[in-house]
């Protein structure tokens, strides 16, 4: 191809990939397209789908977009050897390798969920849910990473683009794309980290207490004669008509399925943008070194988790209860459980998605099933923490799932990127089903004790 004339390849055959997954959707920009070319629809029906799947975000360099999530074949499945001269691992070695990285990156994306919400929930936050900064965070880097053709190119990449600079052909991108995906590292970058750093269970969770007037805020309410840096449930304190309640419903949704699917975007204009500076990180310095890494802190972290959840640090802070520290309660609410249970939900999400993605080409049904089975899980949760049962103890532990397993079990980075992914009228179904589903679920199984019996206060220190 030369630089002269119009470009006459395009990314419309996809031939050469194998399996779709979370990271195969369609860019979601493609400043030179017109309209795009393929869809998943088109994709062959017994091509394997995963949640790596979805297309980058944008193709700056194509007239159009270059496909849909209907259209593209899937990409190189985890046990698949790499289209790099590297010597690949074995398939043992490469699913192991990817596991790892799966519970790492679900305990570090958890981590990074539940201190985000810690420092976006305060008194007199214009939005009043922390979860919404985690989703568009998360989806923010899963457009970076969807788009990103630098940091995971293989050797063989290097030469063609000192013959070619950076200019992006159809060939280079699908071949990179197709090697980029099957890396047990971006796999855990991108379902491992960005899947559990958002929830799509907290989400529907705040939408059900937004519309039920009892989602838990900082307290800056005339009305209320209690200190600001209280958090309440406004169920008890603050009356308001169900028009209001509606309003606030639609706050919620709009804000993180718009701020998300608006986080996708600029994270892939990032890595567009700053293509000149990263570096390659090398084949061999990847498998050799973070690979097995991996292991050892994969195994470290989980097993150190467990281990201070039943045997946790004492602290002189005051008792409560009869036997542990305040200190040390809210801790082991706050993160610890969490910490033990979100590595089981990562992975069932992972591997279910890899089984179902592919059933029906316009929908996504393994993510579709996890995000309303994890929503499910989440307002059985909730409502087993407020009757309550179990005490002190098990409200610890239903927290932690809802954080850790249910958390992780969930995804948003995963969802939008594949509505952005889809053609426009299947994303808007697949989208619109997905939170009809959710929310249904809610209201049907915490709204029917908020609304006869009504929420007990929480035990634990949350």
């Amino acid at each position: 191809m030369t630089d002269a004339g119009p470009r006459k390849e395009t990314l419309t055959n996809f031939s050469d990939l194998d399996e779709l997954d979370e990271l195969a959707a369609p860019a979601p920009i493609s400043p030179g397209f017109s309209q795009r070319e393929t869809h998943l629809e088109e994709r062959p029906q017994d091509e394997a789908l995963d949640e790596l799947a979805a297309p980058a975000p944008i193709s700056p360099s194509t007239s159009h977009r270059a496909s849909h999530l209907e259209d593209r074949p899937s990409t190189p499945s985890l046990t698949e050897k790499s289209q790099s001269p590297t010597p690949s691992p074995s398939r043992l070695e490469t699913e192991t390798y990817t596991i790892a990285y799966l519970i790492l990156f679900s305990i570090l994306g958890t981590l990074a969920r539940l201190g985000l919400q810690a420092l976006t929930v305060y008194p007199g936050a214009p939005i009043q849910t922390g979860i919404v900064w985690a989703n568009v965070a998360g989806s923010m880097i899963m457009g970076f990473l969807s788009e990103d053709r630098m940091l995971f190119r293989q050797e063989e990449e290097d030469e063609a683009m000192r013959t070619n600079g950076l200019a992006r052909t159809a060939s280079h991108m699908q071949k990179h794309t197709a090697t980029k995906k099957g890396l047990p590292l971006y796999i855990g970058l991108a379902t491992g980290f960005c899947g559990s750093f958002t929830s799509f269970s907290a989400f529907m969770r705040d939408a059900f207490f937004a519309l039920a007037n009892s989602l838990p805020v900082p307290v800056q309410h005339p009305t209320i004669p209690t200190p600001s840096s209280t958090v309440i449930d406004t169920q008890r304190n603050v009356h308001r008509d169900g028009g209001y309640s509606l309003m606030a419903l639609l706050t919620v949704l709009i804000a993180n399925l718009g701020l998300s699917l608006g986080g996708l975007q600029v994270g892939a204009h990032v890595a567009l943008a700053s293509e000149r500076w990263l570096i390659r990180v090398p084949a061999l310095v990847g498998r050799v070194i973070f690979d097995r890494l991996a292991v050892l802190l994969a195994v470290g972290l989980w097993v150190g988790s467990i281990v201070m959840v039943v045997l946790p640090p004492d602290r002189p802070s005051g008792p409560v209860g009869n036997t542990r520290t305040w200190a040390q309660e809210t801790w082991r609410s706050q993160a610890l459980f969490s910490l033990v249970f979100a590595p089981l939900g990562c992975l069932l999400r992972f591997y279910v998605s890899l089984k179902l993605n592919g059933r029906i080409k316009s929908f996504p049904l393994g993510t579709f099933a996890v995000n309303s089975f994890g929503t499910v899980m989440e307002a059985l949760f909730v409502d087993l923490q407020r009757v309550p049962v179990g005490g002190h103890l098990g409200c610890q532990i239903l927290q932690g799932m809802e954080d850790g397993f249910c958390g992780c079990l969930t995804t948003v980075s995963t969802w939008v990127v594949e509505i952005n992914g889809l053609r426009r009228r299947h994303g808007y179904v697949y989208a619109v089903s997905s939170i009809a589903v959710g929310l249904a679920f809610f209201v049907v199984i915490s709204g029917s004790l908020l609304w006869t019996r009504g929420f007990k206060p929480l035990t634990c220190m949350t």
